[in-house]
This record gives structure tokens, C-alpha cells and sequence, in this order.
């Protein structure tokens, strides 16, 4: 009976053996995510706000609001004041991290087909003109768009 059980074991082991074609992270080449690049004309930009709030707000709030509401009594007042303190501090430092940035709205008609091209990015206003020759950008599911003079900076 025992030997059933060893059998099935490495039949186990090897059957996970057989599934790992390559150790976590590494891979080939193919498998590697690809930028993909088109170029067109800027057919409108349109300045907008971009949501700038981060989590680094309500965590911090929520440290310091801890460690106060910790020292507001002993015993079981140290533990209520803890977690109020947290819940008020997280509240609070989230309140503080919301922000925004400025942004633009570009339509870009891509050269290739003739399509249009949607993309919200961070930048100014004055970063890109209506008929600018652009690349627009795909890479690790982000899209971007850069001016041509970009690909020596690329």
C-alpha cells in the first residue's frame, strides 16, 4: 500500500515537472510583451484632469492614527483607540492624497489605415498641436503618444 502511495507521488511531481517549461520570470524572447508603434497626425487635443490620488495618503494616515490611537489609554482603550485611530487617520490621509494633474485628450489619425487613435495621457496643454506627426505607442498594454523627434530618445 505504501508503495501505491510513493507511485502517485512522483507521478505527481512529474506531472508539475512537465508543466514548468521555464523558471518564474524568465522566458523567451516571444513571450516578452512588444511595443507596437504607429504614426499619424494630431486631430484634437483637448486639455483635461487626470486623477492624481494614490493609496501612500490613507496608508500613512492610517499608521499614524494607529500608533496615536494606541497611546490614548491601556488595556482595552489602547486597542478601541488603535482602530478608530486607524479607520480616522486612513479616512483623513485619503482625503489629503486625492489630487489631480493636468491631462490631454488626443485623437490621433493613424497613417496606416486612416482609423483614429484615442488616448489619455498626463502632459500640458502645450505639448501637442493639432496636424503634430506623432507615434502613437502601445507597450505592456499602455498607450501613449510622443512626438516623432521622441525615437532618438527612445
Amino acid at each position: 500500500m505504501r508503495s501505491k502511495h510513493i507511485i502517485l507521488a512522483l507521478f505527481g511531481v512529474a506531472l508539475l515537472a512537465g508543466c514548468a517549461n521555464a523558471p518564474h520570470g524568465i522566458g523567451t524572447a516571444a513571450d516578452k510583451p512588444k511595443e507596437v508603434i504607429r504614426t499619424g497626425v494630431i486631430e484634437s487635443v483637448t486639455p483635461i484632469q487626470l486623477d492624481n490620488s494614490s493609496n501612500a495618503g490613507s496608508t500613512a494616515g492610517s499608521i499614524f492614527g494607529q500608533v496615536g490611537g494606541a497611546n490614548t489609554g491601556g488595556g482595552r482603550g489602547a486597542v478601541v483607540g488603535s482602530v478608530l485611530g486607524t479607520v480616522l487617520g486612513g479616512t483623513v490621509g485619503h482625503q489629503a492624497g486625492i489630487a489631480t494633474k493636468p491631462g490631454l485628450e488626443i485623437w490621433v489619425k493613424l497613417d496606416e489605415t486612416g482609423e483614429e487613435a484615442y488616448v489619455m495621457q498626463a502632459g500640458n496643454a502645450d505639448a501637442f498641436k493639432v496636424g503634430d506627426r506623432v507615434r502613437v505607442v502601445v507597450k505592456n498594454g499602455v498607450k501613449r503618444v510622443e512626438t516623432e523627434d521622441a525615437k532618438a530618445s527612445h
